[in-house]
């Protein structure tokens, strides 16, 4: 079989693998989470974190079956080219679990504004002599975050991305508690490019430190800010890249 080829037959296949093995912890997984999002669906300040951690830890877990040696051997006997594979993986750790999540916020926000109204209309606060139950309209806070803010709606999806690459590299790479080896090699990835900035500054500025006057230049700014957000953008596609690869040495 020829393992540079995507033919979509096999790639809805793959999809319907994992699903009929794990629709029931999904379905389980899903329903927490709802119900989490009934507590907490005006209050973004807890749900970026929660879908941020909650997606890496997914990513870290995705592809654990390559790494027991029963299981691994299953998985790359599969009839699907590596493309496939880290296809699927792709879509299912990054778009199909961030859109479960908006999924499932919608969901609990509407159900649990919804019985958050009801017990405020039953005068429940009187019965149990606690104010806690308040009429409130329907708000998607998630989805209403300012465009222009550093925590708009894009900016946490380029975010999440970043994340989901990094840890679903690390769940190849990793064969145990794949989670905190991802994050620490993560920490020290970015202490090794603070060191290399330092540098960087030391010679060109020779200072350690850009005095504000020189960083409020609005055309070097501008800039520095355009190539950043083009880095950042191009993070996830080359990570999967080398999951691809990395994939492909795990199969030999």
């Amino acid at each position: 079989m020829k393992t540079n080829i995507l033919d979509f037959n096999r790639l809805g296949l793959l999809f319907k693998r994992y699903f009929a093995e794990r629709s029931r912890t999904e379905l389980i997984y899903w329903g927490i989470m709802m119900i989490i999002f009934m507590f907490i669906r005006n209050n973004t300040a807890s749900m970026i974190p929660l879908i941020l951690i909650c997606g890496v830890v997914y990513a870290s877990r995705f592809l654990k079956e390559i790494h027991p040696s029963g299981k691994g051997v299953a998985y790359f006997l599969i009839p699907a080219s590596q493309l496939e594979k880290i296809t699927v993986s792709v879509v299912m750790t990054s778009f199909y679990f961030f859109g479960m999540m908006m999924i499932t916020y919608a969901m609990g926000n509407i159900l649990g504004t919804f019985v958050n109204n009801m017990l405020a209309n039953i005068n429940l606060n009187e019965i149990i002599g606690l104010k806690i139950f308040n009429n409130s309209p329907l708000q998607w806070k998630l989805f209403n975050i300012s465009a222009g803010s550093t925590n708009s709606f894009l900016s946490i999806f380029g975010i999440f991305l970043i994340g989901q690459s990094i840890y679903m590299l690390g769940s190849i790479y990793f064969k145990n508690n794949p989670f905190l080896l991802t994050l620490l090699v993560f920490i020290a990835f970015l202490f090794f490019i603070s060191i290399v900035l330092l540098i960087e500054l030391k010679i060109f500025y020779g200072v350690s430190n850009i005095q504000l006057s020189e960083m409020n230049n609005y055309e070097r700014g501008k800039i520095i800010g355009s190539v950043l957000e083009c880095i950042v953008w191009l993070i996830p596609p080359f990570l999967w890249v080398v999951s691809y690869f990395r994939l492909t040495e795990k199969q030999v």
